[in-house]
């Protein structure tokens, strides 16, 4: 498979995470004109100050900024917004042959979004060489991604379903049915937790 699924540049970055918007430094912080929280950029390059340590050497920020240092009127009055739920698989042990297969894995996907009960709006692929596939579905409610490294029989799988008439569990194990794993874990995660706070933790089942 190319090297493009291994390249994460080159040296470790800092990540401030506020709300829905990663920023990685500052710099990009005070650049930005545009935020997901209409406002809370404005408020936080205000509550943001750069200090420098002894040799005055590059600024320095804590990493990560609570809710306790945003103003009342920028935080949601209900900060639980469900939106859906996201699944998250890891397939260990599956055979090679069908790691590689572009056409079985779109099948796949087709019949992944019919048990999640989602509607089928199109599918990407692309084949890797010498081996690898990356293949999404997008869905009225979401997606559904299947990415193969088949030098190791493994698949990372993500699927991600909006609306209560969705059952992206059942997907999953349908997932892991198909590509034969040997051994999986499914991990469960509620979206909509409109808040820089931490995400309810994730439930593996």
């Amino acid at each position: 498979m190319e090297d493009l699924r291994n390249q994460m540049g080159g040296s470790a970055v800092e990540h401030l995470t506020i709300g829905a918007t990663l920023f990685d430094s500052v710099a990009e912080l005070n650049n930005s004109e545009s935020f997901s929280n209409s406002g809370l950029a404005t408020k936080i390059k205000e509550l943001v100050s750069p200090q420098q340590d002894s040799q005055g050497s590059s600024p320095v920020i804590a990493s990560y900024i609570t809710q306790d240092h945003i103003p009342e009127e920028f935080i949601p009055q209900d900060p639980q917004v469900p939106v859906g739920t996201h699944c998250m698989l890891e397939l260990y042990g599956c055979p090679v042959e069908l790691l590689n297969d572009v056409e079985f894995i779109k099948q796949t996907l087709v019949d992944a979004a019919e048990i999640a009960r989602s509607t089928l709006l199109e599918r990407i692929t692309h084949q890797f060489h010498p081996q690898g596939v990356t293949a999404l579905a997008l869905l009225a409610e979401s997606h559904i991604s299947i990415h193969t490294w088949p030098e190791n029989g493994y698949i990372a799988a993500d699927v991600f379903t909006c609306g209560e008439h969705t059952t992206p569990v059942e997907a999953c194990e349908f997932i892991a049915r198909a590509f034969k794993s040997s051994k999986h874990l499914l991990m469960k995660l509620p979206r909509g937790k409109f808040s820089p706070t931490v995400q309810p933790h994730i439930e593996i089942i």
